[in-house]
């Protein structure tokens, strides 16, 4: 009967233990894994202090009232996602850390502008990480994307103008929140969203893949800077004769007819420009170096068909409609959103912003615009933006 007794006794300890170790760590339950976008490399890029990244200001032309807070641990991470064609590959990124934060924290996910040089990108280069280190500065726990084709990508190229990408963005996102559990740092609900030109684009283009899809999570609130969303060119709109950046305006045709496999590039680029665009887009050419292969006369590099018939010419319907099937101006929108536009932007027009704006309203979504009356194209006249951007999203916390 003492047998018994001390063997009932031993039996009643294994559980109490086994139910108390349970309840005492419920991280390990929480922490479940992403089903898309699951981290399968992640690297330490070290920390950069709070002295270091306000001592960037100068060069970055950041205003004196912007102050960072917090030193920044920064992780560089490779996920899995999908190409245009559901194809699993790998995309990378940065996540950017505040240090010193024992509450809950907001995710911020920072889309860039057009890069094309594979390496120039943050998951390498984490200072080019500006949104997401910014971001991090002051509190948020920032992601900042390369994009499929640059960085760590095993896609050959990027794939820019497509809807695609808010899916590789998304899937960042949910792969993040599932490392940032497993590294005992706790999220709040709040996922926040800021791109600037490209990045504004690729911001809205999470918007489209999340209402068509949705996730366990929503975008609470966006800021987009400088963004184009509505890709069809009008019977009125005409290029330039000058170009100021040639290898941006190949860029887009080249990609979309590569990715779509028209093959009317042909019809698009003369030679000898023509039989240059593999080697120059091979991602290991910045675009100024590109810009120096190319020439800035429009009737130079473009055929006469694709500057003057575009709108006639049967040849051009497959481009046309690649080009409107990826455009964005009627997306449903999550959350709110803030958009920012410069009205002396040479590169993306201000009606960009515009246009968008009234969609958005129209549609019943909670819209502001602001135009700045100074700025051209470059993250140095917007970088203001960026720290008005940060000051908005406050109220959302």
């Amino acid at each position: 009967m003492k047998i018994q007794r001390f063997k009932l006794t031993q039996l009643f300890l294994v559980i109490f233990l086994t139910l108390f170790v349970a309840c005492d760590d419920p991280a390990e339950e929480a922490c479940k894994e992403a089903e898309q976008g699951k981290i399968v490399n992640y690297t330490s890029k070290g920390i950069l202090s709070v002295d270091y990244i306000n001592s960037l200001k100068p060069s970055l032309g950041l205003p004196e009232s912007f102050s960072a807070q917090y030193d920044v641990k920064v992780y560089s991470v490779d996920y899995e996602t999908t190409d245009p064609n559901g194809k699993t590959v790998i995309a990378s990124g940065a996540v950017y850390y505040p240090k010193g934060l024992d509450e809950p924290l907001s995710l911020l996910s920072g889309q860039h502008g057009l890069t094309i040089k594979r390496s120039d990108v943050a998951s390498l280069i984490p200072i080019y990480g500006y949104l997401g280190l910014f971001g991090a500065s002051v509190g948020y726990v920032g992601i900042q994307p390369d994009y499929l084709g640059l960085g760590n990508s095993t896609f050959p190229y990027y794939p820019v103008y497509q809807k695609s990408n808010g899916k590789v963005l998304l899937d960042m996102v949910e792969g993040v929140q599932a490392f940032s559990c497993e590294n005992d740092i706790e999220l709040n609900d709040n996922l926040f969203v800021m791109g600037y030109s490209n990045g504004g684009y690729n911001s809205i283009a999470m918007h489209d893949e999340l209402s068509k899809n949705p996730r366990s999570f929503d975008i609470d609130a966006s800021v987009v800077i400088a963004g184009y969303f509505d890709l069809e060119r009008d019977n009125s709109f005409s290029i330039p004769q000058r170009l100021e950046r040639p290898s941006w305006a190949i860029y887009h045709p080249y990609v979309i007819n590569r990715t779509y496999n028209l093959n009317i590039i042909d019809k698009i680029i003369r030679e000898p420009y023509l039989s240059k665009l593999d080697d120059l887009f091979d991602g290991e050419k910045e675009a100024l170096v590109i810009d120096n292969s190319l020439t800035t006369y429009t009737d130079q590099l473009f055929t006469s068909e694709y500057l003057n018939e575009f709108s006639t010419l049967s040849v051009f319907d497959s481009y046309k409609n690649a080009v409107k099937e990826n455009s964005l101006l009627e997306t449903k929108l999550s959350g709110d959103i803030l958009l920012i536009h410069s009205k002396e932007d040479e590169i993306v027009p201000y009606s960009q912003s515009e246009k968008f704006y009234t969609s958005a309203i129209s549609s019943g979504a909670n819209a502001e615009i602001v135009l700045l009356e100074k700025g051209k194209h470059n993250i140095q006249d917007y970088v203001g933006a960026v720290v008005d951007a940060l000051d908005w999203l406050k109220k959302y916390e």
